[in-house]
């Protein structure tokens, strides 16, 4: 399977090579990120996040990498509420 336009963007924002791949199949496999397990997991996925953010049009909801972009952005935000604590 060729994930080329996904492949730049992960790998723009520091991903190693070696996974870009695994990512991808899971997430045409189950149709969403991975959940996020470490803190080098949660730093990777925020860059990425931040770099594919940046490469989607304003109101896109339903191509691939929007799908993506939204499922990473609910893994992030649920890595945060399990693992950074806030003040109150």
């Amino acid at each position: 399977m060729v994930h080329r336009n996904f492949q730049e963007m992960f790998l723009a924002a520091g991903m190693p090579e070696d996974q870009v791949d695994n990512v991808l199949d899971h997430f045409h496999a189950v149709g969403e990120a991975a959940d996020i397990i470490s803190v080098a997991e949660y730093e990777t996925a925020k860059s990425i996040h931040e770099v594919m953010d940046a490469s989607v049009p304003s109101g896109d909801l339903h191509s691939p990498v929007a799908r993506y972009l939204i499922s990473l952005g609910a893994r992030i935000a649920a890595w945060e509420d399990q693992n950074i604590q806030r003040p109150l």
